[in-house]
């Protein structure tokens, strides 16, 4: 164990370090503004997350210096981390609209608010029944999908959790769950989670790079496997 550890701290090192400061960038250069929304049902909580790449979606990460910065809700970020696709990041009780303020120095602020209006609601219906042997198809209740949306399934039984599945074709109201996601899974209960996505363009944009705005609402409601 202590040799796989040494091995794979290097790995997380440059992982960590695949990154370039903002105030090293000549101001023409563009920023990719990646922002996101995901409202925790479960937990009743508000989390928010920004990351910003140089010149496009395919850029290198960039941690804000000098006198760039974000904000949401006129709030500076909670946690700041390098080991994932979003580096900023904000926790709040309850469900919130969120305005994302991206100032750049030397190059202006943009604002950029995802809200409740966006996209649809999700849960979990009563008495799902499921099956280890066939799975199972899960009707949400909710409205149908729209353009842009998408909706991914999970099951957590204990410590244990299953792969994902997502369907994303308009008009759908309805995700199949093959048998593969009961693999590690025992008859009885389990947390069906359910997660719907919205894919929206950025509102203000710096120069060409663009961005994307996501909402997420996250349900969990408890499921029957036979």
């Amino acid at each position: 164990m202590r040799t796989r550890i040494a091995v794979l701290a290097p790995l997380l090192l440059l992982t960590a370090c695949a990154k370039e400061e903002s105030d090293d960038l000549p101001v023409s250069t563009p920023v990719y503004q990646d922002l996101k929304v995901l409202y925790d049902k479960p937990d009743n909580r508000t989390r928010a997350y920004a990351t910003f790449r140089k010149s496009s979606s395919l850029g290198m990460h960039l941690q804000l210096t000098g006198g760039s910065s974000i904000t949401f809700n006129n709030a500076a970020h909670t946690t700041y981390t390098e080991l994932d696709n979003y580096f900023y990041r904000w926790s709040t009780e309850g469900r919130v609209d969120g305005v994302f303020r991206y100032t750049k120095e030397g190059g202006g602020t943009f604002l950029n608010t995802i809200s409740r209006a966006d996209t649809n609601d999700i849960n979990v219906p009563n008495g799902v029944v499921l099956s280890q042997l066939n799975g199972g198809q899960v009707f949400w209740s909710g409205r149908p999908l729209e353009s842009g949306e998408t909706v991914s399934a999970e099951l957590k039984q204990g410590s244990t959790s299953s792969s994902q599945v997502n369907v994303s074709v308009m008009g759908t109201q309805s995700i199949q769950l093959p048998v593969s996601l009961f693999t590690n899974l025992t008859t009885g209960t389990a947390d069906l989670y359910l997660t719907r996505t919205k894919t929206m363009s950025i509102q203000q944009s710096d120069g060409s790079a663009g961005g994307r705005r996501i909402w997420e609402v996250e349900a969990r409601g408890t499921v029957t496997i036979e």
